[in-house]
């Protein structure tokens, strides 16, 4: 991130797209940290985790796939055309989330035993809401970003995230129960679905194009395959720690078991904005990239090493000393950074190599699943954790050498590999220095 970042989320939609996910990872971190702070125990806590982990496993992946589809869709229509694409795009994902919450609706007793090990959570139909009206609103940064109007992304960011916090502190602090926080969060969803209908009414063209809603649909496909399976590789490891180890690990893991948020929001952002540019503009994109991609190095190594030598101290301090294991497990997810910070997946979606992407990402699966139910029972939490670091590392070099092989792009036209082999040493060294630092009992 450069100096001039919070000047740009007005002017450019990188920096304003990196901008709201920070807020978006952000919102959803405190409500973590508030529960805690607020006193709930630890069996509290992990029913509102619970349920919004099926709720996401549910929704997030699919919603997320349609999305990148439509970035990289989009650029190839006319005007006319794209009008039309936007408003099918988003019935597609209506007719989805419709049948999603639906199915969740009458067999969320099965679902929930099935992801969670839970037969009686309540609150569901709250969460069928939810269902009903989240998935689709990933489509509001998504035009904004293929309009280029990167204000109206930072101005709807402050308005619907300062609602989000408005309203989670009234649940946690003022009711203080999980109903009325997942009620809020629901509410909430609501609120962004109305949103998108506005820009749909002004952006878009209110047709039902059955030709172009089936293209897309096949193009979509493989995209939304690809990212259950990668998305979904979280909630895997989620479901394996249901399996093996008691209800009161699973907030410990889930704690612990994520990337630093600041590196999935500013790496996944640039990944999002440089697809639709590198659809209309290869060569030129690759070197923006390869630029845009050495400066987050500069930030996003030195904070992450810098991370692994204290989070022992900052989870006891935001959280509580009964999530110390946490640390250990984010630090181990700190590795992915290694793989994270190279985006070969941005050359496949401009080449439109949606069934190749497909199928490395079920390699990756079958990896990091085969490797989490091996190693969690050797050498417990931080076994799934490792396998999830390796599965990915499969993942990046499977996609590396694809481009090489068969599109002839070069990993060094998209990656600067001087600055980026020293900061791989340095990381590893410190990650293996707080090995030895700390005992996390």
């Amino acid at each position: 991130m450069n100096r001039n970042f919070f000047q740009n989320i007005y002017n450019d939609t990188t920096s304003a797209l990196q901008y709201h996910q920070l807020w978006r990872f952000a919102c959803s971190i405190l409500i973590g940290v508030l529960m805690v702070k607020a006193g709930w125990p630890k069996e509290k806590v992990a029913i509102y985790e619970l349920l919004f982990f099926a709720a996401h496993l549910l929704s997030f992946a699919w919603s997320t796939g349609v999305n990148n589809a439509l970035l990289a869709y989009y650029p190839t229509l006319n005007e006319g055309r794209k009008k039309i694409l936007l408003f099918n795009a988003g019935l597609l994902l209506m007719i989805l989330s419709i049948l999603v919450a639906f199915v969740f609706w009458i067999f969320h007793e099965s679902i929930l035993h099935l992801l969670t090990d839970h037969q009686e959570l309540p609150y569901t139909d709250w969460i069928t809401l939810y269902l009903i009206c989240s998935p689709a609103t990933v489509l509001i940064q998504a035009i904004y970003l293929l309009r280029s109007e990167s204000n109206k992304i930072t101005h709807y960011t402050h308005a619907i995230f300062i609602l989000q916090l408005g309203l989670i502190i009234t649940a946690i602090f003022i009711f203080g129960t999980v109903e009325a926080l997942v009620v809020c969060i629901a509410i909430w969803s609501l609120i962004k679905l109305i949103w998108l209908l506005m820009i749909l009414i002004r952006y878009s063209q209110f047709k039902f194009d059955s030709t172009l809603f089936r293209a897309f649909g096949w193009f979509a496909i493989p995209i939304i395959l690809q990212f259950v399976l990668s998305n979904g590789m979280e909630y895997v490891d989620g479901i394996i720690v249901n399996q093996y180890f008691s209800a009161s690990d699973f907030p410990v893991f889930r704690y612990g078991s994520r990337e630093l948020p600041i590196t999935v929001i500013l790496i996944v952002s640039l990944s999002s904005a440089m697809i639709p540019l590198a659809v209309k503009r290869l060569d030129s994109t690759l070197q923006e990239l390869k630029s845009r991609t050495k400066k987050l190095m500069h930030v996003l190594f030195p904070l992450s090493i810098a991370l692994m030598l204290t989070s022992p101290f900052i989870y006891t301090y935001v959280y509580s000393s009964d999530y110390l294991a946490s640390a250990q497990l984010f630090n181990i997810y700190l590795l992915i950074l290694i793989t994270r910070i190279l985006l070969p997946q941005v050359v496949m979606y401009a080449r439109q190599r949606n069934g190749a992407l497909f199928v490395m990402t079920f390699i990756e699966l079958i990896i990091n699943v085969s490797l989490s139910i091996w190693w969690a029972q050797s050498y417990g939490l931080v076994g799934i954790a490792y396998a999830t670091v390796v599965a990915n590392i499969c993942h990046t070099l499977m996609m590396i050498v694809y481009n090489k092989v068969s599109l002839k792009v070069f990993p060094t036209r998209y990656i600067p590999f001087r600055i980026y082999s020293i900061y791989v040493i340095l990381i590893i060294g410190a990650y293996l220095a707080s090995t030895q630092m700390y005992s996390y009992g």
